[in-house]
């Protein structure tokens, strides 16, 4: 029979084994989402937000006798969609594994034969808890789902790929106004500035309600490697002998760029390139099935060997972009190439 364990009530204290052995730092799915100020939206099944598109430029001239050419139309809708799907961890374990290894089972339990409860229950929880945060964590903007591959990238469709086919049907396009050809944020040659005055033109020529506060604050994405790039390109711009610092950068940038409250969000979860975005913070959400996540670790035995415990994990992510109208979101024609810092082998 399985006993189900919450997750909430797992210690995220570090154990240490031996001196030989470092716990690494592991990644938070939701310190991450925190920091890029995605939403974390509880989803049983299925979530479809409606966005309304008002028709703009019906006021004519009036006189006696005008002939109107009617409006057929006074609104369009555009569905967004999040929409969960299951993911599942499964670590399968002999427990006389660790027989005669006394360093670990002295970090556990005792080793027992008749309970046929395994010496590092709860260690192993632990890890498998922290594992599956990060593998979500840098899933949840390069993942594509596919059944038929059985990787973490697999698992779900992150934020990249559901861009790609919010472009590939046309609503992320050049013409709809969201979408801007920048090139890559090179690191500068010499003493160019091209980073920084690329990033400059594209926060600058978006639309103006959505450099401003209306409707939300203007939050810019941006990843590590192509910040680093803009940083030493205005460097190179001001030819001071004291450097400018990332905080100076980043005001110039709001300044040149007209867009006064803007907030400039980063973090590994991104990748490395030159992608960035522009949107109204609290644009992404990220959502989960609460009914299986709340109480989502099991460990069971499902095998014919009674030593074999297995430790299974299952819940259900998804991602969803609410809005890509021009006076809300903005994109370029780049990519980013994920950074996996998860795990410790």
């Amino acid at each position: 029979m399985a006993k189900v364990l919450n997750v909430a009530a797992l210690s995220e204290a570090a154990r240490t084994y031996d001196p030989l052995l470092r716990t690494l730092p592991f990644f938070s799915l939701q310190a991450a989402a925190a920091k890029l100020k995605l939403n974390i939206v509880e989803v049983e099944n299925e979530h479809v937000l409606v966005n309304m598109r008002r028709k703009a430029g019906g006021t004519i001239p009036y006189a006696i006798g005008t002939a109107f050419n009617a409006q057929i139309e006074i609104a369009k809708f555009f569905e967004s969609t999040l929409k969960p799907e299951l993911v599942a961890y499964e670590i399968q374990e002999n427990i006389t594994n660790y027989k005669e290894n006394k360093a670990l089972v002295q970090a556990g339990t005792t080793l027992d034969l008749k309970s046929k409860v395994h010496p590092l229950e709860r260690t192993i929880l632990d890890a498998i808890v922290k594992s599956h945060s990060e593998d979500v964590c840098f899933a949840m903007f390069h993942a594509e789902r596919d059944n038929a591959v059985l990787t973490p990238m697999t698992s779900m469709t992150g934020f990249y790929p559901a861009l790609d086919l919010l472009v590939a049907n046309g609503h992320i396009a050049a013409g709809q106004g969201n979408l801007v050809t920048t090139g890559a944020f090179s690191t500068p040659v010499a003493n160019d500035t091209i980073a920084y005055d690329k990033l400059v033109e594209f926060i600058g020529s978006a639309n103006p309600l959505l450099k401003s506060t209306i409707g939300g604050v203007p939050q810019l994405l941006i990843t590590l490697s192509a910040l680093k790039n803009v940083r030493d390109a205005y460097r190179n711009k001001v030819n001071q002998f004291q450097m400018p610092t990332m905080a100076q950068v980043l005001e110039a940038l709001r300044e040149d760029a007209f867009c006064p409250a803007l907030v400039v969000d980063t973090d590994e979860t991104l990748g490395s390139g030159s992608k960035v975005i522009l949107q109204k913070v609290g644009n992404m959400d990220l959502g989960f099935n609460t009914s299986k996540s709340e109480n989502f670790v099991q460990v069971r035995n499902i095998d014919r060997d009674p030593n074999i415990v297995q430790f299974w994990l299952e819940a259900a992510y998804g991602v969803r972009i609410r809005d890509v109208h021009k006076k809300i979101f903005q994109t370029n024609e780049q990519a980013n190439t994920r950074i996996d810092l998860s795990g410790d082998y």
